[in-house]
């Protein structure tokens, strides 16, 4: 007697045949390594990926991935904040694009990622899924660094972050314009100057978050914003979490 497909792959073939051109878009994905792809159906399951994508989520084969929900792969916290992205896609029909995204992986080490998520519709335009890549930006960032002029204006973001740096004065250590400094950043890192400057401070203060017991309100001066207000708001847009429910995740363990 033949065996009923498991329910990830059932929901998997019918996404496929009502948008059957997510089957090439998953091989052609899967050529690269720098890369996350996957397709979640309406109830927020994967049903599609990229092989990046699921050594990233920590498993050896997309027939692991499919049927789960972010929150049995991710720290809950984050998992939320990555559902409610989803939702709102969903809900709305609306793209999100270039998002700037920070995660954290289980031994504390910190990635960042270029988001864009779509809504995927079937042939009479009713929303059956959803699609998105993340590329991974530590790459290009850490590409002959100490050959670009732009080498000392980085080095500045990297280590002054916390103060009040300006476009302006950052161009003009790369012997540039603001126009052309704005320019050759995007194009080397992906970034503009802005979002390398909240990377840079994000990123600290989610170390300080995980290593230390410092007030929220500290964490925000010590790492350059404006108050604990400004640094909720930013940390939440990167990582989908509060810096409270941050700390108590990585706190409580992976899937706390």
């Amino acid at each position: 007697m033949r065996q009923p497909q498991p329910v990830g792959m059932r929901s998997r073939d019918k996404i496929f045949r009502l948008a059957p051109g997510l089957a090439a878009t998953e091989a052609l994905f899967d050529s690269l390594s720098d890369v996350l792809f996957c397709v979640k159906d309406p109830a927020k399951l994967y049903v599609a990926a990229n092989s990046a994508f699921v050594r990233a989520a920590g498993l050896r084969s997309r027939g692991e991935l499919l049927g789960r929900s972010a929150s049995g792969l991710f720290p809950s916290a984050l998992a939320a904040g990555y559902e409610q992205q989803d939702e709102a896609v969903l809900s709305s029909g609306e793209a999100v694009q270039n998002r700037l995204e920070m995660v954290t992986r289980p031994d504390g080490a910190i990635g960042w990622f270029m988001s864009q998520k779509v809504p995927v519709r079937d042939a009479g335009g009713q929303i059956v899924a959803i699609a998105g890549i993340s590329r991974d930006l530590s790459t290009s960032a850490e590409k002959g660094a100490s050959l670009n002029p732009l080498a000392t204006a980085l080095a500045a973001l990297q280590k002054d972050f916390a103060g009040p740096l300006r476009v302006m004065e950052l161009a003009a250590t790369a012997g540039l314009s603001v126009s052309q400094f704005e320019r050759r950043m995007r194009e080397y890192t992906g970034l503009t100057p802005r979002q390398l400057l909240t990377k840079a401070r994000i990123e600290a203060a989610a170390k300080s978050l995980r290593s230390t017991d410092q007030m929220l309100g500290a964490i925000a001066i010590d790492c350059g914003f404006y108050d604990q207000a400004s640094f909720t708001r930013q940390f939440r847009a990167a990582t989908g979490t509060t810096p409270g429910d941050y700390r108590q995740a990585f706190r409580e363990g992976p899937n706390a």
